[in-house]
């Protein structure tokens, strides 16, 4: 290309030019003919001090700038530098904007550019990525990025990047680049000109491309099935191979890892039923994934791996199952499959490219869905790094049939039955053992990795919900389609639907609203046959009116397209559920209703999930399966499995159980340390008390240098804490970051806290367990209350009641044991590797001073355990650390 690129980064004082913010480095690279033909940086003089937070980001201080030019000196040169040129920048709305004003500023007229955004370009070249931060897509390409966060660097790093994706550009599929061309218009860069002249190139040369299929105006990847090798006679059993490879090269040889090999492969042998906790570092994935390999291709069985989370799901897939096919003397088929909703249906993609949508979202995603097909084989959406917007689209997009020519869940079914070992998800597993049309080929074999998720899982999966955001997206969706095909009468109804549905969920809030006091989101427990008073028969007499009009809705759907039925029937079946939760007598459920009092008057969800499970896991579980191994780090309490085979439905299988403890010297690597000098609920208001635990952790963050994981429970005290530790934060000593606060999934506010030495994350719910920090990433973890569920939760408490039916003792038998679970995964979050070193504080006395003190601590591994005022335990941290 002949174009001129010019790519540049800035540091500056803050976010707000307006603000008095400034300038303080800018760097350009740029580029001509492919190649890199000029560089340029400089230190601005700001004219204003750096902030504190600023210099530790950047590593740029006052003395730096001191002596450096201001920018009107150098913007003359810019001018000439870039008139005309491509300006390129990672987010290069907050780089062009920042330097309008600085220009302006200069009294200096803005050069004329067109605009390139390397990370919008990014987002839909690289649509797999997990991260479109520059040092990480510099990582991910082994792009050097020695420096990042000074403009100098940044610059270079960007400019490597641009180059790499004008060429994936330059490569992409003719078919691709015209779809491309057509679909962004409204995104942010000025993209027209380059799809115009890569266009034209590939329509000068006539191309054959045998990895790429075409269908419906859409490039694909061409897939061929593995072939499934027959079994080699030749193949030792597990037993003889592992006796000849004591030591599994080249991996480190770990003694409880090859007891969990021989315990897994016995299970399977035998046709056993097992439970095995395996603590942090015993490498776990492969200890059952080696057996099962064997297992699987001695005996022509498939073995299926079931797991909770996405991470490990890919971790298995890209690094474990490789790692094992290096070490045994025999080769083997893998498949992961998942729920039709993971996969895409090209037919309903290539539908939504018949029209061009204005909405930048939309935009994009279609933009990343045209690149990813022709380099996908599994049409998996866990793949993609979607948008909120993006998310909302692929529903439009995911596979609902299975007869469609390129449908990729077919594709992962026809894998899946070829497979020897098949990799899948809790939730995929429950749909399997109750569907009558089963997606997993025939198997008796199952592993089961984060088992101390199944019953969790097993319950929002039997369980049922409807919102009313989703009752009205349904609506709209049907409102647009009776609008599209001039269907007056239905409208109409539409339009009744419309206002009685908004007053039912109005009254449900209402009801609510009056019968329990709170801030933020409210939990209800309901039970049918017992609630009373006006408001509630209003209520059902306003659901009577709704469900009649949903019969005659039934009756108008037939002169509805066959092509339009589907949002018709989702509709209908969401309300008989609703009217199933709000009515039935069914008192084996547990049903709640949640509104947020921040939320629209109507926001409402109605959710219902089974109270025990124990008899289905019993029958349909472990009933028709020869083994199933569970496996987890925290399947004990007590150091005892009882609560977990009670819960499971266990007791009558009397499975095999092993614990094998973790291989770290926790004693030598870890202590917990419990402060004195907090108060204790009830004594102190959630306010109270979140005020002095801030202070806490802000005392011993100075000790620690930040790199600290704070644990909560409460959302609630999570809120106030931060808001008290940030007012403590006033010289910005610590980077703060919070869930549900700072903004971002779990995923992205690690890799931020990564990014910062002097760091604090506070966490609820999903930072107790899978967030992986090694080494000096974290060495403090807080816990600031024992994990008990909170006394509001409606499932703990509906659980209570039936224990309590039943003759047991809720505590003992249900709330202690969750707890201890719960806090050895909090625990769990300190130490990962030998290497590490760390101290635990937990905030909450009881740890120490209840009753049932000794179950938590029974619950740990050998530890240094100190009590005392935090003053004194500070003094042991700068000892210990």
């Amino acid at each position: 290309m002949n174009d001129r690129f010019v790519v540049v980064d800035i540091e500056t004082t803050g976010n707000a030019p307006k603000k008095e913010d400034r300038i303080i480095q800018i760097g350009f690279v740029v580029i001509e003919g492919d190649k890199v033909s000029e560089r340029f940086s400089t230190f601005i003089q700001p004219e204003r001090d750096i902030p504190p937070f600023i210099q530790q980001l950047t590593g740029i201080d006052d003395t730096m700038v001191h002596d450096a030019p201001s920018f009107h000196h150098i913007a003359p040169m810019l001018v000439e530098k870039w008139e005309g040129a491509y300006f390129v920048a990672h987010n290069v709305h907050f780089d062009w904007a920042f330097l309008q004003e600085e220009f302006i500023r200069s009294g200096v007229q803005p050069p004329t550019c067109r605009l390139l955004d390397t990370v919008e370009l990014a987002r839909f070249l690289m649509p797999t990525q997990s991260s479109y931060k520059l040092s990480h897509l510099a990582e991910s390409l082994s792009l050097a990025h020695d420096r990042p966060h000074q403009a100098d660097y940044d610059a270079e790093a960007t400019a490597q990047l641009l180059l790499f994706l004008l060429h994936k550009l330059s490569r992409l599929p003719l078919v691709t680049l015209k779809q491309l061309r057509r679909h962004s218009q409204p995104l942010k860069s000025d993209l027209t000109a380059l799809f115009n002249h890569f266009i034209a190139k590939k329509e000068r040369t006539v191309q054959t491309d045998e990895s790429i299929v075409e269908y419906e105006g859409i490039a694909l990847k061409a897939w061929f099935l593995p072939k499934r090798e027959e079994r080699n006679e030749h193949v030792p059993s597990f037993s003889q191979w592992l006796a000849t490879n004591p030591f599994v090269a080249p991996f480190e040889y770990r003694d409880g890892q090859q007891q969990m090999m021989i315990d897994v492969n016995e299970a399977l042998q035998t046709c056993q039923h097992a439970l095995i906790e395996a603590g942090t570092g015993v490498g776990k994935t492969l200890a059952y994934l080696l057996p099962a390999a064997f297992y699987a291709v001695t005996q022509q069985r498939p073995v299926v791996i079931s797991t909770h989370t996405i991470q490990l799901q890919k971790q298995m897939i890209e690094k474990e199952l490789p790692r094992v096919a290096k070490l045994v003397p025999f080769s083997f088929t893998t498949a992961m499959l998942k729920g039709k909703r993971n996969y895409m249906s090209v037919r309903k993609f290539a539908r939504t490219l018949k029209h061009v949508d204005a909405n930048y979202d939309i935009a994009l995603t279609k933009c990343q869905l045209l690149v990813w097909l022709t380099e996908t084989e599994t049409g998996d959406v866990d793949e993609l790094n979607l948008t909120a917007g993006g998310a909302l689209f692929w529903e439009e997009v995911h596979s609902d049939e299975t007869n469609e020519e390129h449908d990729f869940f077919v594709r992962a079914k026809e894998k899946a039955k070829h497979a020897h070992v098949i990799i899948t998800n809790h939730s995929f597993v429950m749909h399997d053992l109750t569907a009558d049309e089963k997606f997993l080929p025939p198997h008796e074999q199952l592993i089961i990795d984060e088992a101390h998720h199944l019953e969790d899982v097993a319950a929002h999966f039997f369980g049922r919900h409807v919102s009313y955001e989703y009752v009205r997206l349904l609506w709209t969706r049907m409102n647009d389609i009776a609008t599209m095909h001039q269907m007056g009468a239905l409208r109409s109804l539409l339009g009744d639907l419309e206002y009685e549905l908004n007053q039912l969920f109005q009254s449900l809030r209402h009801y609510v609203l009056r019968r329990q006091k709170g801030d933020g989101r409210i939990r209800y427990r309901f039970v049918p046959w017992k609630e009373y008073g006006k408001e509630w028969s209003g209520t059902m007499e306003l659901l009577m009116r709704i469900m009649s009009d949903v019969q005659q809705l039934s009756h108008m759907m037939n002169d509805v397209p066959k092509e339009d039925v589907k949002p018709f029937t989702t509709f209908i079946d969401v309300l008989y559920t609703l009217q199933h939760l709000l009515t039935s007598d069914d008192d084996d459920i547990v049903r709640w209703l949640e509104v947020d009092t921040k939320a629209a008057v109507n926001a409402v969800t109605v959710i219902s999930q089974p109270l025990d499970l124990a008899q289905f896991f019993a029958d349909q579980l472990f009933s028709r399966k020869r083994s199933v191994i569970l496996t987890s780090a925290t399947l004990t309490t007590n150091n005892r499995f009882s609560f977990m085979i009670s819960r499971l439905g266990l007791d009558d299988f009397y499975p095999f159980t092993r614990t094998i403890p973790s291989p770290f010297s926790y004693e030598k690597q870890a202590a917990l340390m419990v402060p004195t000098d907090l108060p204790t609920f009830p004594s102190a208001t959630v306010e109270q008390y979140a005020e002095q635990a801030a202070q806490q952790i802000i005392r011993i963050a100075k000790h620690t240098k930040g790199r600290m994981l704070v644990l909560f429970t409460s959302y609630e005290l999570l809120k106030q804490t931060y808001a008290f530790a940030k007012q403590l934060n006033d010289e910005q000593s610590f980077v703060l970051l919070a869930q549900g606060v700072s903004g971002g999934n779990a995923a992205k506010l690690t890799r931020h806290f990564q990014q910062f030495e002097q760091a604090i994350l506070f966490g609820t719910s999903s930072f107790w367990e899978g967030v992986d920090l090694p080494g000096d990433e974290v060495t403090c973890v807080v816990i600031v209350r024992l994990p008990f569920a909170p006394p509001d939760d409606p499932v703990m408490a509906a659980k209570s009641d039936y224990i309590r039916s039943k003759g047991g003792n809720p505590f003992y038998d249900l709330s202690l044991p969750q707890a201890i679970l719960r806090f050895k995964q909090g625990f769990g979050r300190l130490i990962r590797t030998k290497e590490d070193r760390g101290i635990i504080f937990v905030l909450d006395q009881r740890v120490l001073t209840a009753s049932y003190s000794k179950y938590f601590l029974q619950s740990l591994p050998p530890i240094r355990v100190y009590h005392a005022p935090l003053a004194e335990l500070l003094q042991h941290v700068n000892e210990w650390l």
